[in-house]
């Protein structure tokens, strides 16, 4: 299967359209006419995810965050850019990121699901979810829920709910969209809090999670899961370690 083809799928779901102006999604290295029999899925796009899509004689790698989001300087390949180019190319790997194109669609939903929440509805901005939960939390319980539902060994979190029933979430960077939720969600749930979105939780009488970014690697294998019912190819998921280190 041609890597074009795959793109087809790829773009029929997440259209580029939806992409966050600032945002670079799509092809980012490679030629589409690539014959792919093998595609490694991750969230990162870094050294460690080239080398093991390298190691795993993938044809095509599918990350969330884009390779290209920061400028290109120069292509020196002894810097982490020029470096991952480099293998991108001489392994002849078609490297592409889907990011807020997904985003927009999908991945709020992918968050909102895997804690059991099937009524959502779309928050003001089109990126944001709120639903409520199938049965009332306490607080401490929705905490343990949500670091059990997200991998997360260590979180962190601001205010307080007594119970919680309506829950709003972004992805990623999404705390400076938490004001349109005060007054109607009991606890929101995004990622790169701030000490201000901390205070304004508290002020707002709210719930604020910071699940950290890494949560979103539940898109690894619900795209996985996605792609297996429409291309015809090996798909594998990348281990997408987190970056930060807890203590």
């Amino acid at each position: 299967m041609k890597a074009k083809e795959i793109i087809a799928v790829m773009e029929k779901h997440f259209p580029l359209s939806l992409q966050e102006e600032w945002d670079k999604c799509g092809l980012q290295i490679g030629q589409i006419e690539t014959e792919v029999s093998k595609i490694m899925i991750a969230l990162n796009a870094d050294l460690q995810t080239i080398d093991e899509a390298i190691r795993n004689q993938c044809q095509m790698l599918i990350t969330h965050h884009p390779f290209l989001l920061d400028p290109i300087v120069n292509i020196d390949q002894d810097d982490f850019m020029g470096a991952f180019i480099f293998k991108a190319i001489e392994h002849h790997i078609v490297v592409y990121s889907s990011h807020t194109a997904l985003d927009n669609v999908a991945m709020n939903e992918w968050l909102m699901e895997a804690l059991g929440i099937h009524d959502i509805e779309r928050g003001e901005d089109g990126i944001t979810r709120i639903a409520t939960l199938n049965q009332p939390m306490t607080m401490d319980d929705f905490l343990d829920h949500v670091q059990t539902t997200y991998h997360l060994k260590h979180f962190q979190y601001a205010g307080h709910a007594d119970m919680v029933r309506k829950v709003a979430i972004c992805g990623g960077s999404g705390a400076d969209f938490m004001s349109q939720f005060y007054g109607k969600a009991d606890a929101y749930l995004t990622g790169d809090t701030k000490y201000r979105h901390a205070k304004n939780a508290v002020d707002h009488h709210m719930l604020l999670i910071d699940i950290h970014h890494h949560a979103e690697n539940i898109m690894v294998r619900k795209l996985k899961e996605l792609l297996e019912k429409e291309v015809n190819v090996e798909i594998i998921e990348g281990s997408s370690p987190d970056y930060y280190h807890y203590r």
